[in-house]
């Protein structure tokens, strides 16, 4: 393989590799939006299965990085500055990573006022004045000592 197919090679994998990442970023934001929507219905059914399938997202996306690393390295050998493409890539993933970052910190903040609004309301329901059971109050008045 001669120094030009091999540059060829390096540039298809790494791009690649970044789309894949883009697609990743992609189903994440989508699973970020239905999460949003579980935290405002009070789902939480839902919500437990979309957080599973976000860890898995998550793995996914740091494998896919550990992928990419050593290829840019490759790639910023092989093309110092005259490849345009993989740049405009990487400006999209990060742009995608900002997005995530804030619908995640927005979704965490829906959730944490969720929590709060339900432990008012269990303490409210704790609250509730109770009937007294008219057994609580009774004092004994005999005593029976032939047993």
């Amino acid at each position: 393989m001669d120094q030009t197919e091999q540059k060829t090679a390096i540039l298809k994998r790494l791009r690649e590799m970044l789309v894949r990442q883009r697609e990743k970023f992609s189903s994440y934001l989508r699973l970020l939006e239905q999460e949003e929507a579980s935290i405002n219905e009070g789902d939480s059914e839902k919500l437990l299965a979309q957080v599973e399938m976000e860890q898995s997202i998550i793995a996914e996306i740091f494998t896919l990085k550990k992928v990419i690393a050593p290829l840019e390295t490759l790639y910023h050998a092989a093309y110092p500055d005259t490849e345009d493409a993989i740049p405009r890539l990487k400006t999209t993933l990060e742009a995608m990573g900002t997005e995530i970052i804030a619908h995640n910190a927005r979704n965490r903040q829906l959730l944490s006022r969720r929590m709060e609004e339900l432990r008012k309301e269990i303490t409210s329901l704790r609250s509730w004045p109770h009937a007294r059971s008219p057994f609580s109050e009774a004092v004994p008045s005999l005593i029976d000592i032939t047993t």
